[in-house]
């Protein structure tokens, strides 16, 4: 029978020569020939003899390298390589080091591939203030320790009172947990899965619903004011009142119209293409422009007497570059429009509601006039129209409405009868 703990300390010291000295059990001290020691464990498994070293002496003292032989021996006997176990456990280690993953770090990843497929800067910061709001919440915890319970108490407190705020922010954070999820390989499931916190979620009533509906953070007037409100932008001399005159006539979004660019507009043809790039639903948007939009171009001072810069902005600033929407936000206040009553967003709800109420269009239709599509999967892949021909009427009839100086000369012959 083999002995160990053969050696003592004294005698560890007192070597001087080159060469192994066993303490048994097939552990080793090294001496190499400047008189340096370490401690090497040597075993055989599989047929194999190999090597593992232990560490240097006096470092790692006698005791405690007997005490790591005593471990390997063990893993040995099980059938475990204690090299092998050595490299596996470094990188779970590794693994699981890398998936301490806080959740700021995380966002900020996150935004970075995110944000290029972001349209506008407004889009970004919108993004963020989600992520900033969930923060409160989620800002000690690594991704990995967030639970379902969490991503309910970022959601919890507005899901009734904000409904359509609520519902985008459990969108964007399902998106921040599943690109997560991938992305640092955590391993576990989506605590923001929209199908499990919509079963937790209160659900809202049809008359919540409703409120939601008219009280989204979008106001918008009444379609039979916009006559009224248009005379008054009209009267206002400022770029920013020519921008909403712009999105009331065409039902842009206020970046679509304060980012158009001359090279998209065609006066010849009476159309705007909006490329797919700055739309919000990734799709290239023709819109027709009314006679009342096209004047409204061509007496701009960047139209330079039909000698545009293709590439330069059709709204610019008194001092140059771009206008701004709170610009527009100020000029609806400038005359007398309050938030609760009216938002450039909310023009174009005036116009839906316009051509749903008083021009009786399908709904399709109407829903492509402001750059939306309801239709099926199916539908859009046999039905490529965008009904370009019919939104040209419509576009027409929304524009003369809200010009107070054609619906007047439209009436009197009517009056007159």
């Amino acid at each position: 029978m083999r002995t160990i703990n053969n050696l003592t300390d004294a005698a560890i010291r007192a070597r001087t020569a080159s060469g192994n000295m066993s303490d048994g059990g097939g552990l080793l001290v090294q001496v190499t020939k400047t008189g340096g020691k370490s401690f090497t464990y040597r075993y055989q498994l599989n047929k194999v003899r190999r090597d593992m070293g232990l560490g240097p002496y006096p470092l790692l003292s006698l005791s405690a390298a007997r005490e790591l032989r005593d471990e390997l021996a063990r893993l040995v006997k099980q059938g475990i390589d204690p090299i092998e176990h050595k490299r596996d456990t470094r990188i779970a280690a590794a693994a699981a080091r890398a998936k301490r993953v806080t959740y700021a770090t995380a966002c900020e990843a996150f935004m970075a591939v995110r944000s290029k497929t972001l349209k506008t800067d407004k889009q970004v910061k919108s993004w963020n203030r989600t992520f900033a709001l969930a923060g409160k919440v989620l800002s000690g915890l690594y991704m990995h320790e967030v639970s379902r319970q969490h991503i309910m108490s970022c959601l919890d407190p507005d899901w009734l009172e904000k409904n359509p705020t609520a519902t985008e922010n459990m969108l964007r954070l399902h998106a921040l947990f599943k690109w997560s999820i991938v992305r640092y390989e955590l391993g576990t499931t989506n605590p923001a899965a929209i199908d499990e916190l919509l079963q937790l979620l209160p659900k809202l009533t049809k008359e919540a619903e409703a409120d939601e509906a008219e009280n989204d953070g979008r106001a918008a007037l009444p379609w039979a004011d916009l006559p009224a409100c248009m005379t008054k932008v009209r009267a206002d001399d400022t770029v920013e009142a020519r921008a909403m005159e712009f999105i009331v006539l065409t039902g842009a979004r206020l970046e679509e119209a304060l980012q158009l660019t001359w090279q998209e507009l065609d006066l010849t043809s009476k159309k705007w293409t909006v490329h797919k790039s700055r739309m919000k639903a990734g799709k290239t948007q023709t819109v027709p422009l009314a006679v009342q939009a096209v004047d409204l171009l061509k007496a701009l001072p960047t139209y330079n007497r039909g000698e545009p810069k293709p590439e330069g902005l059709v709204f610019t600033a008194q001092r140059g570059g771009k206008v701004y929407g709170a610009t527009l936000l100020k000029l609806l206040r400038r005359i007398g429009y309050t938030a609760e009553q009216v938002t450039t967003h909310g023009m174009r709800k005036s116009l839906r509601t316009y051509l749903g109420e008083v021009l009786k269009v399908r709904e399709e239709v109407a829903e492509a006039v402001i750059a939306h599509d309801t239709r099926s999967r199916i539908r859009k892949t046999y039905e490529r129209t965008r009904f370009y021909d019919e939104r040209v009427g419509l576009m027409t009839r929304w524009a003369d409405f809200t010009d107070e100086r054609v619906a007047k000369v439209a009436k009197l012959p009517r009056d007159a009868a």
